[in-house]
Formats: C-alpha cells, structure tokens, sequence
C-alpha cells in the first residue's frame, strides 16, 4: 500500500516518531480524589495553623457497620450555635469483640436501645463489648457547642426580629470548602468518563441521607486522559437544603429563591452552585421567629445532565463530542469525586470510618433559652475533624459562580 503524499513526498520516519512519541508521552493516569486524602489535606492545614490532628486508636469490629446520625443543631436568636446533640444508630455485623472510638468529644450519652450507652469519659466516645451475629447500638450524645460550630457544615446568620411588625432576613451558608489541588487533563475519552457520570447522575435523582459516591464506593479510582496536571482548587460538599421559617403565633410572608409558601429547597455548593442563600420574611403579626432545616449530601441532578439535552452520558459519549465538551465532562467527574471525598468528614460525622454503609442528616432549629445547656468542664476540641471553617468559608465564597438551584 502507497503511503499518503504529503508535498509530493513519503513521511520520513525521523519526521513522525517525534510525534508518535510525544502523543504516547501525552497519555497519562490522573488519580481521583479520596476520601483519604481529602482527610489527610484537612489534617495537613490543621497542622499549619498549629492544631493537632487526633491520635484516635483503631477501632476493630466483626463485620461491616450501618451508621445512621442525626445531628440536631439548637439555635440561638442571632443563628449562633446553642447546643449540638447527635442521636446514633449503629447496626453490627458478623461475631466476635468490638471496639468503636469515635471523634467526639461528648458530654454525656443517654441509651435509645436495650443497649448500654457509649463511655464518654473525658469526652471520648467508645462503644465496646461482643457481637453474637448482630448487634444494634443506640444513644443520643450531648456535643459541646463551642466545640461543634466551626464543623459543621452550615452557618445560619439572622438579623430582624418577629416581635414587631418589620422585616427579618436568615441567612444559610455551606461552609464545607477547603482548598485543594485537584487532577485534570487536556483531553479524555468519552467513554472514561460516561460510566461514572450516569452513576453519578442517578444517585443524585434520588437524593437521600446516605453517602456521596467516592473512589471507594461507585467512582473509579484512576481515569486514563491526555496530558495530566493539577490545578488549584477546593473540594466542598454539595447539600439539599429543605425547611421553613414561619412566625409562631403571628403572621408573615417569605420571599427568597427556591420559595413556596413558608416554605424553600435547594442545593447549595457543587459544581457551579451557589454556597449562600438569604429570605426574607415580612412580619406583618408579631410573633416568635421558627425555623426548620434539613440538610443532608446531595448531589444536584441539574448540573449533572448531559450537554445538548441528551438523555444519558453514554448516549453523549456515542455522539462524537467536542473537544470542550470532553474536557468539561473531566472536570465535572473530578468534582463529583472531589464532593464525595470531602463528604466523609461530614458522613459520617461523629462515627468512626468502619466498613459499611451509612447516613447523616443534619437539623437545625431555634430553641429557647432554657433549652441551652449551661457551661461545664472544659473538653478538648477534635482538631482531626474540625475542618477550618474561616479557610473553607473563604475558598466557597470566592468559588460560587451560580444562584441558588432548585433540584
């Protein structure tokens, strides 16, 4: 077969293995992140301001764990943290001794099962004893506020009053980021990436309590790109917020993004998405402020659909996309991994990190002065979980691009 002319001359090959090698040069593996290593990153810029990550000792079980929390933040009029407890439901797998050290530090636990209560002495938080098979574990534990709000992953800030007739502003903040170096590339194959993206996308469909999909759960580990690099960035966790705000006795009218009636729904972080949101409640009845929110890690399904409307990411993978398209889908994965990785140290969020499943949902919620428990020992804080709010705030802040999405 004749080789195709080019300037009415056959290719030298000392012409084209220079670019034959270069393109092989240019083919590389990017790691995704992990859950691993966001927690080694969180403890690296703990270290930089001179916290100490926790020494933790390992904890051992028979079997996989299902670990289901529900952390009920109490708060003050202004939005300031008040009280923080977390009910814990942990079902046990397999037979043999246990041993589960947890993050705390907890004030007191109180059993919700036949089960005895964890030890919290001196703040720590361990269950222990033997699994003839099966197990079910249960306690609500008293959390330190101080301690608490800096972790977790959402700021409430209220100004205005219900007492008279006028106007009160609430506002709610993802304050989940930190920065990070994450992996990209120049080019992908369409099909790298169309699997992963499609999971992705129905996890969000369906948003629940239960954990994001990481590298260790529905995401690979490594994708194969051209010409890998990293870029400066940060990796937050995207959360579905639902609830309401409402005067008690009086008399209102909400107004902000995402609103229907008293009520309001939306993604705040992710890709693209917004890390801040404020409504506005017109007292026209004096009465007493009340407010419920929810949120739990929720990927946002509108910024996971396929570009040109198509109905999957192999059907765009089958399509012949564009270059920008297939860079946009790298990145958009990367994020998705990026999401989940951070997830982790919010799900779970006082548990241990056990093999198995499970869910965390957070509640926030005014409460009465008398409901505020009153100052006790000093307990020591959980620097390996705290997750420097200040930088993650300001790495969010400056990242949010878009408005407040319904999902």
């Amino acid at each position: 077969m004749p080789y195709p002319r080019f300037s009415g001359r056959r290719p030298s090959l000392v012409l084209v293995l220079p670019v034959l090698l270069a393109a092989l040069v240019a083919m590389g593996t990017i790691t995704l992140p992990s859950p691993e290593a966001a927690r080694v990153q969180q403890a690296n810029l703990i270290k930089a301001v001179g916290g100490r990550p926790d020494r933790l000792l390992q904890s051992f079980v028979p079997g996989p764990v299902v670990n289901a929390e529900t952390v009920r933040v109490g708060l003050a009029p202004s939005g300031a943290v008040s009280s923080v407890t977390a009910d814990q439901r942990l079902t046990l797998t397999g037979t043999g001794d246990y041993a589960i050290r947890e993050r705390g530090p907890a004030r007191s636990a109180r059993s919700l099962s036949s089960e005895p209560p964890p030890v919290t002495r001196r703040g720590a938080v361990v269950w222990q004893g033997f699994s003839p098979g099966s197990r079910a574990l249960a306690a609500s534990l008293v959390l330190d506020p101080a301690i608490e709000a800096p972790h977790l992953p959402l700021t409430v800030a209220v100004s205005g009053s219900a007492s008279s007739p006028g106007q009160v502003t609430v506002t709610v903040t993802n304050t989940t980021a930190q920065p990070a170096d994450l992996p990209t590339g120049s080019d992908v194959a369409p099909a790298e990436v169309a699997g992963p993206l499609d999971a992705a996308r129905a996890v969000a469909r369906h948003p629940t309590a239960l954990r994001l999909p990481t590298t260790s759960a529905g995401l690979p580990a490594t994708v194969e790109v051209s010409a890998p690099a990293t870029v400066a960035s940060s990796q937050a966790v995207p959360l579905r917020v639902t609830g309401s705000l409402s005067v008690v006795g009086g008399a209102g009218v909400l107004s902000g993004p995402a609103v229907s009636g008293s009520s309001f729904a939306g993604t705040l972080g992710g890709v693209g998405g917004t890390t801040s949101v404020t409504f506005t409640l017109g007292v026209t009845k004096p009465g007493a402020l009340a407010l419920s929110l929810t949120a739990v890690n929720a990927l946002n399904p509108a910024q996971l659909a396929p570009p040109r409307g198509l109905p999957s990411w192999r059907t765009w993978a089958g399509s012949s996309p564009p270059l920008a398209e297939r860079r946009a889908a790298l990145d958009l994965l990367v994020e998705v991994a990026a999401s989940g990785a951070r997830a982790s140290s919010y799900s779970p969020y006082l548990g241990a990190d056990l093999r198995g499943t499970g869910s965390t949902t957070f509640s926030y919620s005014f409460v009465a002065a008398a409901e505020v428990a009153a100052p006790r020992a000093v307990l020591r804080p959980k620097w390996g979980a705290l997750s420097l709010a200040g930088l993650g705030l300001l790495a969010l802040l400056s990242a949010a691009a878009a408005v407040w999405r319904r999902s």
